[in-house]
């Protein structure tokens, strides 16, 4: 946090800058990029200019930064880049030995253009997801947010937060600031316990954000799926409230007793946020994508796809498509899945396809993957470990919890999703569902590569269709929505 306070330093970007961003800050382990979406969304529909900064990316980097619910365009983010980049790498060459800056990682530095970029966009609220806990994220550089928040905390992370529910509530409250606003979304007891006693240190107000049938006019229509999406928009609707009541003037007593307006509404409506509980058809399968990566997430996204094929033809083949990375256990995040009795379960490394192949043996990497965001030090022989793994897991959980039942589903492991969709079409199974879930990274390389391959997908968003139509050459990639 100290080097992005340095980083920023070096942009002429100050802290009382960032204070005039109107920040809402967000902190969890399940949900935080929902609810950042559903606050975004609300706040837009009143007309004020956003900005929204969210992590990992699914597809390419500017998902990361939005204005106005749009990726930053890519020549603003050449433009902002190299205005980023520059004067940070002249600054770690003119840095003294006895106090060196060093270059900054990747997470850090897309923080510190954030910034950059919302300061001089003008917006008038800024969404800032955390990256990683709260306490020590390159985003709590944030000085006086106008509202923070808190989404459902569970174990993730747990050899930078702590294995206990308690320390990663201590982490995740790390955000809290004086006399700023804080919301949370229900917690288990040890972790309000923690979040409350942080509050008091902090000296800051903490409230719960009440369920969605506080409001007069619930039920209305949300634009995620799953039940989950519930507890995020009730926690969003408060982030909205405390913001407009600060920076708006609008009596948050009087938003409370009302009805919600119109423009929450639509705002809730028309939230698109890929990934989580959404669901894409093709001409050969349907995949169900879930980033789900803890166990209580896990378990949510089972009942939302087991709802949702619930009425599918009895013929219809379920396919499990799974990866976890290094530091969560597949064995641990499968189990929910063991009652969904799959028809065949594949393992897949989270990236489009292999970028080269290499025999060298002195070579320290060796063959690499095609994702910007996997660890680049990855080489296939890592993966077949860890893939093996994968395997192991799932036999351990269908030998101890299947009783009398003796025919495994089949399994496959491919070092690539292009290999995996190639067997799911050319296999002779008739249209199948498939699930993608234990990894965020494995979904956003499924969706990129259904894009270069597929020429036509449906993406159903609780309920509502959107149809695109793909030129599939490698030189243009067209959307056309229907």
């Amino acid at each position: 946090m100290t080097d992005v306070l340095r980083y920023l330093s070096c942009l002429n970007i100050q802290l009382d800058q960032i204070d005039r961003l109107n920040v809402i800050h967000v902190a969890g382990t399940k949900g935080k990029g929902s609810t950042c979406a559903f606050t975004e969304s609300i706040l837009r529909q009143y007309g004020y200019r956003t900005g929204f900064y969210s992590s990992p990316h699914l597809i390419e980097v500017r998902e990361r930064i939005r204005l106005d619910g749009e990726l930053l365009s890519k020549e603003k983010f050449v433009h902002y880049f190299w205005k980023c980049y520059n004067p940070i790498r002249d600054a770690v060459q003119k840095s003294k030995e006895e106090d060196p800056l060093p270059m900054p990682f990747y997470f850090s530095f897309l923080t510190t253009m954030m910034f950059y970029v919302f300061v001089h966009e003008q917006i008038d609220v800024a969404i800032v997801e955390v990256g990683i806990g709260g306490e020590h994220d390159c985003t709590n550089v944030i000085k006086t947010p106008v509202v923070c928040g808190i989404t459902s905390l569970g174990l993730d992370h747990v050899s930078i937060l702590g294995n206990t529910i308690d320390k990663i509530a201590w982490q995740k409250a790390g955000i809290f600031k004086k006399g700023v606003q804080a919301v949370t979304a229900p917690q288990l007891p040890e972790a309000m316990r923690v979040l409350i006693e942080r509050a008091e240190e902090k000296q800051c107000t903490l409230t719960l954000a009440p369920p969605l049938n506080h409001y007069p006019n619930y039920p209305f229509h949300l634009g995620l799926n799953g039940d989950v999406q519930e507890t995020n928009a009730a926690l969003a609707i408060q982030l909205a409230f405390h913001w407009l009541n600060a920076r708006a003037d609008q009596s948050y007593d009087k938003l409370m007793e009302a009805s919600l307006s119109t423009k929450i509404l639509q705002g809730l409506a028309t939230c698109r946020w890929s990934g989580r509980n959404e669901i894409v058809e093709t001409d050969t399968a349907t995949y169900y994508l879930d980033g789900a990566h803890t166990i209580e997430s896990i378990e949510q996204c089972k009942n939302w796809f087991m709802n949702s094929i619930s009425k599918q033809d009895a013929s219809t083949r379920n396919i499990l498509l799974f990866y976890c990375s290094n530091d969560r256990n597949p064995e641990i995040l499968l189990q929910p899945l063991m009652s969904c009795k799959f028809d065949c379960v594949a393992f897949c490394s989270p990236t489009t396809s292999l970028s080269s192949v290499s025999s060298n043996s002195n070579n320290q990497t060796g063959s690499k993957f095609s994702n910007d965001q996997w660890r680049a030090s990855k080489t296939i022989n890592d993966e077949i470990g860890r893939l093996s793994l994968h395997v192991a897991a799932f036999e351990q959980l269908w030998l101890s919890t299947i009783e009398n039942q003796t025919n495994m589903p089949s399994m496959h492991c491919f070092h690539s999703v292009a290999q995996a969709l190639a067997w799911i079409d050319e296999s002779k199974l008739s249209k199948p569902s498939v699930l993608v879930t234990g990894s965020l990274y494995l979904v956003g390389a499924l969706l990129k590569s259904l894009e270069e391959n597929h020429a036509e997908i449906s993406i159903f968003c609780n309920n509502t269709t959107h149809s695109f139509s793909f030129v599939t050459n490698k030189s243009k990639t067209k959307k056309r929505i229907l």
